[in-house]
């Protein structure tokens, strides 16, 4: 039974389960109605229940008037849920017939059955009549929870707390009450004692406020028309103000604008000093340059010596191909004439004559006073003179290179010693070597430079070649420095 009244009834300030006195559950029809009627009762004019729910608590059908047809055992609990305000009488009606109901099964099974059986079906009403009971009494607790301001059931000790503080609140309001009363009574006093003065001085105050009521007005008038004037100087320093803010940034504009033009024109003048500065830079670089010295380039890579990347020579070991070699020794004739073109040295029988891969060193024959052109390149096409090792044209044409390279060495030495003298007449090629000749770091004669000959005949180019081309370009490199001066 315990468990049953934990599980039901709980205190609905604490939440703790409650102990249901026997006297509460078997409270009769006149008990529970002096239990709800204790509570102040319903009055229409302080509640106003909208007609929606008026509506649906007409349409309920209470269970004394829902006809059921009795079954053998069972009782029945109606859940009410769309009722919102519960009777108190038909909650106890409701009760009541639940547990005449009851009763009257239990009677009219009790002769049928051995007491065994009575005893173990009369446990199992108990049982139902007090989940009734309790169901009833939870009813009535939620209507008196409905007409308070307190929820129950409530334990004890929530109780005690309940009534201080309501104990509390009452005696808070009766001093506040005593309070009003004492300044109610004050009041009166007060009004008793000035009632008689204030008669006698009515018309008097009244005739000075009419007349301080007439002075207020014409203040109030004059202050009107000063607020109207200071409108209109309002009005007129505003317009003051908008056009001097007009002005302001009229001149501000144009101060913009010209200095917007003043830093244009100062940037302009910059590029243009920066362009001058850079151009003249650029130009002293440009006189510093020698162009004869980008144009030909002459350096050595090991065995070989190299004219604007190409090399001459070549032995066993690495092949050069005869385009390679014509193209360089082009190279030097064109090197040659230019300087000799440029300083207008005037070679003594020989003249160069600059064709690329094809080009060529023409002699002066003075047996037939004819000119004659060798052919400085090699076709390296099969020429019968090759078995015989006989001398050939480009042999010949090599050997004129050196001649010439001899010839403006001397003419160089001369100009040196003599800047301002007449034209110089370059030696012949069996003139003697004079002390004022330039001396180049390899010694030429005739066909040989350094003892190496420079001729062919007809063969392929070998070892003591590769080294007189590279004397040659070496000898040519130095010449070609000492007339650098003079070339520009």
């Amino acid at each position: 039974m315990n468990g049953i009244e934990d599980n039901l009834i709980k205190c609905q300030n604490c939440q703790l389960p409650l102990k249901i006195d026997s006297s509460l559950l078997d409270l009769s029809l006149a008990q529970t109605d002096m239990l709800v009627s204790s509570v102040n009762e319903y009055k229409q004019e302080n509640y106003k229940i909208p007609q929606e729910r008026l509506q649906r608590l007409n349409k309920v059908v209470y269970p004394n008037e829902v006809n059921l047809q009795k079954l053998g055992l069972g009782s029945y609990i109606f859940l009410q849920d769309d009722i919102k305000v519960e009777d108190p009488s038909t909650v106890a009606s409701t009760n009541t017939s639940l547990s005449t109901s009851t009763a009257q099964r239990e009677d009219d099974s009790g002769d049928e059955q051995t007491e065994e059986d009575r005893q173990h079906r009369y446990s199992g009403s108990t049982v139902r009549t007090l989940s009734t009971q309790v169901s009833a009494l939870a009813n009535v607790f939620n209507i008196l929870s409905s007409k308070s301001n307190i929820d129950y059931p409530v334990c004890q000790d929530c109780c005690n707390i309940l009534i201080r503080r309501i104990q509390s609140e009452y005696d808070d309001a009766i001093k506040e009450r005593d309070l009003y009363s004492q300044f109610l009574s004050r009041i009166e006093k007060q009004k008793s004692l000035t009632s008689h003065d204030s008669s006698d001085d009515s018309h008097d105050e009244a005739e000075k406020l009419l007349n301080e009521k007439a002075s207020l007005l014409q203040e109030l008038k004059t202050l009107e028309l000063e607020d109207e004037e200071l409108d209109k100087q309002i009005a007129d320093l505003e317009q003051q103000l908008k056009e001097k803010k007009r002005l302001e940034e009229e001149d501000t504009r144009r101060n913009n604008f010209y200095e917007l033009e003043q830093v244009d024109l100062a940037r302009e003048v910059q590029s243009l000093k920066n362009q001058y500065d850079f151009s003249l830079n650029y130009l002293d670089k440009l006189r510093k340059i020698n162009i004869y010295n980008e144009t030909f380039k002459i350096s050595h890579d090991g065995l070989f010596g190299i004219i604007n990347g190409l090399r001459i020579g070549g032995f066993q070991d690495v092949n050069v191909p005869w385009q390679e070699i014509n193209a360089g020794i082009g190279q030097v004739v064109l090197l040659l004439a230019t300087i000799t073109t440029r300083l207008e040295i005037k070679l003594q029988g020989y003249k160069l004559i600059p064709m690329g891969s094809y080009s060529k060193v023409s002699k002066f024959q003075d047996d037939t006073q004819e000119w004659v052109a060798y052919e400085a390149f090699n076709n390296d096409n099969f020429k019968i003179g090759k078995l015989f090792r006989k001398e050939t044209s480009f042999d010949k044409a090599m050997e004129s290179l050196l001649i010439i390279i001899r010839q403006m060495a001397v003419w160089l030495s001369h100009a040196r010693s003599q800047r301002h003298g007449s034209v110089y007449t370059a030696a012949s090629e069996n003139d003697e070597l004079n002390d004022e000749e330039i001396e180049l770091p390899y010694v030429m004669h005739k066909d040989k430079i350094n003892g190496i000959s420079v001729k062919l005949f007809g063969g392929r180019p070998g070892m003591d070649w590769t080294t007189a081309m590279k004397f040659l370009l070496t000898n040519t490199k130095w010449l070609f420095a000492f007339s650098s001066s003079q070339l520009g």
